[in-house]
Parts: structure tokens; C-alpha cells; sequence
């Protein structure tokens, strides 16, 4: 938010200063503080026409991102003392807020005035997905002050037309807004949403100023609008009438909440009775930070949905890769199960035998089977047939082999020792022997062997 905006008044710069010092977002702040200054007035105290000041608002991000910081920096930077202590209540149910605002028979209520606390989005989804939920369709009716709730016989759970005054919070993570966004009867719509940020933060926190006090009279009445507000709700009214397309959906009601922020920039400035020019241009500055940040959530929402369907995209694919692997794998094993039965067989008479969820898969499995050997492919006039290989006769077990003369060694008995020549030749000395020479040759061996036997 520019600059400028923060020194325009000197509550401003208190509500930029206190929430920088307590670590928290100069515009969550400053929405928490206009919440809290229309919740401090009396429902009587009404816009032309009878417009509530009610509003809801939705503070915007991440998880522990600081809306609790913000709202409790909201709570003690601008005090409301004769509005008292606005009460805070966590969000239920369209009937327990009914019950919440409820007169009972002789129109005495025990809340009249309330903030509603959302602490996160999720809850508000969980409760708007509740069989016969009356929840968003309650808080539109809040919105606008209409009569909420159920009056019979049997249960009084109502408040009459502009007997409460009430403020939504709601903590919205951007991912997860759609419960707002995409509410279609238009409670995004009736939203002012602020971000949590801030960018421009110092790096050392300032010291922490003193709470401030502002004097908002809690009687009621119509508060007055300029011209120059009043001509640009009639404006946007037209275009909204004669769907002009010049204003988008999700700005249907963006004028009126406009007013509802000028009316809240009114009370700060310790006024009831009428908004001003400048109030409407300070609201205007900070409806169109709203318009903004929506835009900006919306883009986080694509990108997560893009994100989502590429996920998804990706997981089907390599479902269908398994799949599309599993079958081919199915398809060669029958393949082959079907050529060992039958023999040579055409391709067209395989596809046959084959389950029908199979058959797409023939052409790719006689390619990697023939390709792998364990398929033959034989060209023939008319196409190919199949067949598996040959399969190779069976080895016969080779008879050891003998060492060599063997009938030599198995025939010749041990050799009895020889006299072992003396020194005169042809004479041995009883007991001597001769050595086998190793250079006898097989055929004296064998003549040796025969002169034994």
C-alpha cells in the first residue's frame, strides 16, 4: 500500500507503527482495527437504505504466516472504550450463530454485538460440506443484516433484521480458499481480503507505541454518503444491472463493501454521522489492495491446480506404462506356450489364441521374441510364420579317457629287481636290479610284457 496512504492520518501511522513493532502486517492490522471499530457500534447504526455495516473479512497466509499475531496487534493498537469489550466467538454453525444473535420472546438478546472467529478456512469448508449446512448462506445473510435463523414452535433460534452487529474473520490460506472463491451464491464477493504480509518490514523491529483510545459514539442512525460515493454505486449498479461486462463477478458487491470500509474509516476518526470524501478514497485504497490480493490467490489456486493435474497426469501415465509392460510380458509368455502346442503357426492364427485384451500387444511381442532368438520367423508368400527354435540333441557323456598304455600298464607285472651289473659285462651280482630306462618304447614294453607271461 502506498506510502502516502499511512501518513494520510495520524491513526494510520499508529496502526502502520504498532503493527511493525509487534512483528505483524501494517494492512491485516488495519482491517482487524476497522473490524473491531464497526463491531464496537450499535446495529442500529445503519447506511442508507438500510445497509449493514457487518463485514467479512479474510486475512490472507501461509500457515502461521501471523493472523493471530495480527489480530491481537489489531486488539490492543486502537481501543474502543464505549463500545466495551466486543466479544469473540468461534464459528460453529448457521444455527448457533442464529442462537448467538437469538431475542427471545420479549426481543431482550444476550449478544449483540460479535466478532466471529474462523480460524482457518478448512473448518469453514468442513462445516459448509455438512449435510443441510446453513453456514454460508448465514454469513451471506449477516453480510447484509437480514433476519437469520428459524422461528416455530418448537425452537427460537432468531434474530430479527439488524438486531446484531457482526464481523467474520476468517484465516485463508491461498491454496486453500476455494471454500470462499468457490462458494458460487457469492460470499467472495461480500470479502474483504488483506494479507498478512508485509513486505516492506524493517529488519529490526521499531519499540512498541502505547495503545491509542478512539471515541466512537455507539448510538445509531443513518450515516450520510458523499456524492462522489453515491455516484459511483449507481454507476457500478448500472453495469451490474445490464451485465455491461465491465465489472467482474467476484466485484458484485465490491462498492457496497467499499462503503461498509469507508464507513469504518469514518469511526476512526472519532465520526457517526457522515462518511467523506476522503474517507471513500482511503477506502478505496484499501478495497483495491483487496481486489489484488484476491486476484492473487486465485493465481496461487491455478498454478496448484495445474500442479494437481500434471501429478496426475504423470501418475496415469506410468499406470498405464505398467500395465501396457505387464501385458506385453503376458503376451510373449502365450506366445510361446502356444507354438510349443501347435508347432509352426502364421501370426493371424496366434492372435487367435490370444485373450482379447492381448492381441494389441502381438506385433510388439513377436518383435522382441524374434529379436531375442527365442522365436524363428520364416518368411513364406503370405507373411511370416513362427515357430520356436530347434532344439539341440542332447550331449552324450564322453567315456573317460585312459591314461595312455594302460593295457601296457595293466599287462606288465612288477618288475623284480635285477643284479645290478658288476664291473665284468654279462655277469650280475645276485640281488642288484636295473632300472627301468624311461626311454623304452611301447613296443619293447609290450615284448617285455609277453616274454613274462
Amino acid at each position: 500500500m502506498m506510502t502516502d496512504f499511512w501518513e494520510a492520518r495520524p491513526v494510520l501511522r499508529h496502526i502502520r507503527d504498532y503493527a511493525r513493532a509487534s512483528g505483524a502486517g501494517p494492512v491485516a492490522v488495519l482491517a482487524g482495527v476497522i473490524g473491531n471499530a464497526i463491531a464496537s457500534t450499535d446495529p442500529d447504526l445503519q447506511l442508507p437504505d438500510g445497509g449493514s455495516l457487518n463485514l467479512c473479512i479474510a486475512f490472507v497466509g501461509q500457515s502461521g504466516a501471523g493472523k493471530g499475531r495480527g489480530e491481537r496487534a489489531a486488539q490492543h493498537a486502537v481501543q474502543f472504550p464505549r463500545g466495551g469489550n466486543v466479544e469473540r466467538w468461534s464459528i460453529g454453525s448457521g444455527e448457533g450463530l442464529a442462537a448467538l444473535f437469538a431475542t427471545d420472546k420479549d426481543g431482550n438478546q444476550a449478544c449483540r454485538s460479535a466478532v466471529i472467529d474462523v480460524h482457518e478456512v478448512d473448518g469453514l469448508a468442513a462445516l459448509a460440506k455438512r449435510q443441510g449446512s446453513t453456514i454460508m448462506s448465514t454469513i451471506r445473510q449477516i453480510w447484509s443484516g437480514e433476519p437469520i435463523g428459524q422461528l416455530n414452535a418448537a425452537t427460537r433460534r432468531y434474530a430479527p433484521a439488524h438486531s446484531y452487529r457482526a464481523i467474520i474473520s476468517v484465516g485463508v490460506q491461498p491454496e486453500r480458499a476455494d471454500a470462499l472463491l468457490g462458494d458460487r451464491a457469492g460470499t467472495a464477493q461480500r470479502t474483504l481480503w488483506v494479507p498478512v504480509s508485509d513486505p516492506d518490514a524493517p529488519r529490526a523491529r521499531p519499540p512498541l507505541p502505547d495503545p491509542i483510545s478512539v471515541d466512537v459514539d455507539g448510538v445509531g442512525g443513518t450515516i450520510e454518503i458523499p456524492d462522489i460515493a453515491r455516484d459511483a454505486l449507481a454507476e457500478h449498479r448500472w453495469h451490474v444491472l445490464t451485465d455491461s461486462g465491465e465489472v467482474d463477478p467476484l466485484d458484485g458487491h465490491a462498492m457496497f463493501t467499499r462503503l461498509k470500509v469507508a464507513a469504518g474509516f469514518m469511526l476512526l476518526d472519532e465520526r457517526t454521522d457522515a462518511i467523506s470524501d476522503e474517507d471513500w478514497e482511503l477506502a478505496g485504497a484499501l478495497v483495491g489492495r483487496s481486489t489484488r490480493t484476491r486476484e492473487q490467490i486465485q493465481t496461487v489456486m491455478s498454478d496448484a491446480a495445474r500442479r494437481s493435474n500434471r501429478a496426475k497426469a504423470h501418475a496415469v501415465a506410468e499406470r498405464d506404462e505398467v500395465v501396457s509392460e505387464r501385458k506385453l510380458t503376458r503376451t510373449k509368455d502365450a506366445v510361446i506356450r502356444w507354438l510349443d502346442r501347435r508347432g509352426e503357426m502364421p501370426a493371424n492364427e496366434v492372435r487367435s489364441k490370444l485373450k482379447a485384451d492381448l492381441r494389441d500387444y502381438l506385433g510388439a511381442a513377436l518383435a522382441e521374441l524374434v529379436e531375442t532368438g527365442q522365436v524363428v520367423e520364416t518368411r513364406v508368400e503370405r507373411g511370416s510364420r513362427f515357430r520356436l527354435p530347434e532344439a539341440l540333441p542332447e550331449v552324450q557323456g564322453v567315456p573317460e579317457v585312459q591314461g595312455a598304455y594302460s593295457q601296457v600298464k595293466q599287462g606288465v607285472p612288477e618288475v623284480q629287481g635285477v643284479p645290478q651289473q658288476n664291473s665284468s659285462p654279462g655277469k650280475t651280482v645276485p640281488g642288484d636290479t636295473i632300472d627301468t630306462d624311461p626311454g623304452l618304447t611301447p613296443r619293447v614294453l609290450e615284448s617285455l610284457g609277453k616274454a613274462h607271461q
